[in-house]
């Protein structure tokens, strides 16, 4: 599957394109909702903020615990959500791990969904074509889950 980058609007900085790709989630319900989710080999974990885990109906009485990012220490919760990516003919729908950050709005930031390394990445072989402003993802088939 092959996405052309996205134009990231940011409110104080120049625009710039990102690795995004279109995703559905799913949480604790039947409902999927789709987003832009953004491709980081620098992310551990994979985030989402805490505005799209009360849409999912996710759990957030869980225990906190603190992760550290671009922005500094964060409130979170580890909860899991179902990712479903599709274009064309191909399909893929898999269970992840994610951190949701707590806070909103002046808070913590206009914080983005992030898919990083654990759980994501490795189900994937994920080439990024910076020149091309293009990411390719081709589904792991050599890995056993």
């Amino acid at each position: 599957m092959n996405f052309k980058y996205k134009l990231n609007k940011r409110p104080f900085e120049d625009n710039s394109k990102t690795p995004s790709i279109p995703i559905s989630i799913r949480g604790n319900g039947n409902t999927n909702f789709g987003f832009m989710a953004l491709l980081d080999s620098g992310a551990d974990f994979s985030i989402i903020p805490q505005d799209v885990a009360e849409l999912l109906n996710l759990d957030l009485t869980k225990k906190k615990e603190k992760v550290r990012g671009i922005g500094g220490w964060l409130d979170s919760i580890e909860d899991k959500i179902t990712i479903n990516i599709s274009k064309g003919h191909e399909s893929y729908s898999f269970i992840i791990s994610v951190k949701v950050i707590l806070g909103e709005g002046d808070k913590i930031g206009d914080i983005p969904i992030i898919l990083g390394r654990n759980g994501f990445f490795n189900k994937f072989k994920i080439t990024f074509d910076q020149a091309n402003e293009r990411v390719s993802l081709k589904w792991n088939s050599e890995r056993k889950y």
